[in-house]
């Protein structure tokens, strides 16, 4: 199954559970991409899973394991331990200290930076670290 095909399972199964219909989805999308997703005919963006995750009322982190869990047929608690692992790594090797982010009770959460090392504009970056905090 492609990414694709999976994110759009995931979504339809996690809307239809919540007794949501696209329509409800729509307030942070237009109800026409909310059912190109669901058909795999769009990949959604990294702002745009943050942004369904608050209707569905999940952590961004769970539609993006939920999603690879079955898109591989990995089991979500496998996924997440092996991202535990990497994270433990990665806090080892300083590479989340780098980044000015911790890794603290096993969940990244983003640190304000006083100096930007990319090229993104202020408001982007913290978007890409609304991702990743919780």
């Amino acid at each position: 199954m492609s990414l694709k095909n999976a994110f759009a399972a995931v979504l339809k199964a996690m809307r239809a559970g919540k007794g949501l219909t696209q329509r409800n989805l729509a307030e942070v999308s237009s109800r026409t991409y909310v059912s190109k997703l669901e058909r795999g005919q769009s990949s959604p963006t990294l702002e745009m899973i943050t942004a369904l995750s608050g209707p569905l009322n999940v952590n961004p982190l769970t539609l993006v394991a939920i999603t690879l869990s079955a898109e591989s047929g990995h089991p979500v608690n496998a996924l997440l331990r092996q991202t535990q692992e990497e994270l433990a790594g990665l806090t080892r090797d300083g590479i989340l200290k780098n980044l000015t982010i911790s890794s603290g009770d096993g969940l990244l959460a983003a640190r304000p930076s006083s100096k930007s090392s990319s090229n993104r504009s202020a408001t982007n970056a913290q978007q890409v670290e609304f991702c990743f905090a919780e």
